[in-house]
């Protein structure tokens, strides 16, 4: 009997964890990507709740948790410029004794995918252009490679997904706009000194620098506000530089002078925060998981956390099942109230990176300035963001997959 053959589009986190355990399962899987190499930089994330209890049955925890990012002492400002005071930012967004692993998204993608790579065909810059349906499995016609038949097909490639328009239409019908855009990208080496860190804002825009102590660029994180989200052209780097100019263009610090090295930067994230919000996840033998299916929007801290979960949870069902589509009922009914949940939490306005009203961030300010104290009495987690009863929402089931080893072990 030949193996069943999936194809996933998309290397990024939930492409690779989705990959490995279909491989563990002894499926034929190709991953294409349609970048030239995987991309090694990147902001940092968090994984946590069931996400970790995933990474460990990947075995990967160890390697995942000795990669862990370290935030440089961040000076809160006024809008003057002046320090309020500082914060060891870290300490602030991850609750380590919960089990949270802060890690930028760049390490975390070379982990999963040297984990896969073995097992897994990768094809790096090509893409879908398009797909046909049959009684036994896809038809998949690429940019470059030849066509193929898969059993199934899956899109892991984010919030603006080639597979979910393909196979389900334009993303207008998915895509939630929460209102801000977010920018992030590496500085020039001369503008901040090693192990700087900055956090400035006004009602509805936030500037954040930090630098590494190791002498590596400053990464700028810039997130405002914008009248009319999803009208700027994410890919045009001078729509870009004019929306961030136009939102920031009172501010009294430095900000204009970081802008400015927006223009020449080599790798620049920029998107709305959005949310993808869907009936279904999936149409026949094709199916989308993480950001392409129910991205929960940037700014939430959980997008990473409810891929991982998802992709397992895929695994397991495609695994448990021979018809897709059953497997795709399953995985939705079991995912669905655990991805609502989370995406429920980027809906809360007092966000600690923006603050849309002079009130919130006065209060935002307040709170912030009081955490050098809460920490030095243990008591954090009074103004730490309350995640978990979110991420831990998932309950891995008695059917799902184990590692090779692990069974054997058990």
């Amino acid at each position: 009997m030949t193996n069943r053959s999936a194809l996933i589009s998309g290397a990024s986190i939930a492409g690779p964890v989705l990959a490995f355990w279909l491989a563990e399962a002894g499926w034929d899987v190709t991953v294409i990507e349609r970048a030239e190499q995987l991309r090694t930089s990147g902001y940092p994330i968090d994984i946590r709740g069931t996400a970790i209890e995933v990474v460990r049955r990947m075995g990967l925890h160890d390697e995942i948790a000795a990669a862990h990012y370290r935030h440089v002492p961040v000076e809160l400002l006024a809008s003057s410029g002046r320090r309020l005071t500082t914060l060891e930012f870290g300490d602030l967004l991850s609750d380590t004794e919960s089990g949270d692993v802060e890690l930028t998204r760049g390490e975390l993608g070379g982990i999963l995918y040297r984990a896969s790579a073995d097992r897994v065909t990768y094809l790096f810059g090509d893409s879908i252009s398009a797909l046909t349906q049959t009684d036994s499995g896809v038809d998949v016609t690429f940019r470059h490679h030849q066509p193929q038949s898969f059993d199934v097909v899956v899109g892991a490639d984010g919030i603006h997904s080639n597979v979910r328009a393909l196979a389900m239409g334009e993303e207008g019908q998915f895509v939630r706009h929460l209102g801000p855009y977010a920018a992030i990208w590496d500085l020039p080496a001369d503008r901040f000194t090693p192990g700087a860190g900055y956090m400035y804002s006004h009602p509805g825009r936030t500037v954040l620098v930090e630098r590494p102590t190791d002498g590596g660029p400053a990464r700028a994180f810039l997130a405002f506000v914008h009248e009319s989200p999803g009208s700027v052209n994410v890919r045009d780097i001078d729509e870009i530089v004019s929306s961030a100019r136009a939102a920031f263009a009172e501010d009294r610090w430095r900000t204009g002078e970081i802008i400015d090295t927006l223009a020449l930067a080599d790798d620049v994230y920029f998107d709305t925060v959005s949310q993808v919000r869907m009936d279904r996840w999936s149409c026949g033998r094709i199916a989308l998981v993480g950001d392409a299916a129910y991205a929960p929007a940037f700014l939430s801290g959980q997008g990473t956390s409810i891929a991982v979960a998802g992709a397992y949870v895929l695994a397991s069902e495609l695994a448990r099942r021979d018809d897709p589509q059953q497997a795709f009922a399953a995985y939705e009914d079991r995912l669905r109230s655990y991805v609502t949940k989370n995406q429920d939490l980027a809906l809360r306005t007092d966000s600690t990176v923006i603050s849309r009203t002079r009130g919130q961030l006065w209060r935002r300010n307040l709170r912030l300035c009081a955490v050098p104290w809460l920490q030095r009495l243990g008591l954090t987690s009074l103004v730490r963001p309350n995640l978990q009863s979110a991420a831990t929402d998932l309950s891995l089931a008695g059917h799902d997959l184990l590692r090779r080893d692990q069974h054997a072990g058990g």
